[in-house]
């Protein structure tokens, strides 16, 4: 990689998208750049270099996608690993960068990405637990266990809500449930001690 491509990269992760935006452009990366003007709200700059790249990249396939998707068209379908790999990164991107709006619109598109991968539901879970929305995660973490009922990793995302709203009792059921299913799940075991811990404290 490149010393542009590096600075380019530090730039979109400090949310520079400008100065990310010129150096990509700068290395060539044209899904970048595109995902770069997406955020700065430029739609129509992020759908020419996508369209650039669409032939042989993935990414821009699917950031085509996202912009059908957050105006509420339902298109073209994304393949599953697409999905699988790039639902929850504009999710996240979408929420960390208040463009809620189009956050919304995508989840509203949960039923048509769930045709592409069954595991949407968790996918969007999981943005939503990561940027705060406990309540929603929630919802989307049962929608979830009802199509895969023995997922540990949705139980766990299920248990980590309910202790962050502060329903002690009920995150540590939920992480039983997880650790019966698969007893030597880490993540679960380290976050059954950190419940614990919290209901230590409270009873003390």
């Amino acid at each position: 990689m490149t010393k542009v491509e590096l600075k380019a990269k530090e730039h979109f992760y400090n949310k520079e998208y400008k100065k990310a935006l010129k150096l990509f452009i700068e290395s060539d990366n044209k899904y970048a750049a595109g995902l770069c003007n997406l955020l700065l709200k430029n739609e129509k700059e992020a759908k020419k270099f996508w369209l650039q790249n669409k032939k042989h990249c993935p990414a821009s396939q699917f950031g085509l996608i996202v912009l059908d998707l957050i105006k509420l068209k339902t298109k073209e379908q994304p393949s599953f690993f697409q999905t699988r790999a790039q639902l929850e990164i504009y999710l996240n991107l979408f929420l960390e960068n208040n463009l809620i709006e189009w956050a919304e619109n995508l989840i509203s598109c949960c039923d048509f990405l769930y045709k592409a991968n069954p595991e949407s539901y968790k996918f969007i879970a999981r943005a939503l637990y990561s940027n705060g929305y406990f309540d929603m995660a929630i919802t989307f973490c049962k929608r979830s266990l009802r199509l895969f009922y023995c997922d540990p990793e949705a139980f766990l995302i299920l248990s980590q809500c309910y202790f962050l709203k502060g329903d002690n009792s009920e995150a540590l059921e939920l992480i039983n449930k997880v650790l019966n299913m698969v007893d030597d799940y880490y993540p679960a075991i380290l976050f059954k001690e950190i419940i614990k811990n919290k209901i230590k404290e409270n009873n003390n």
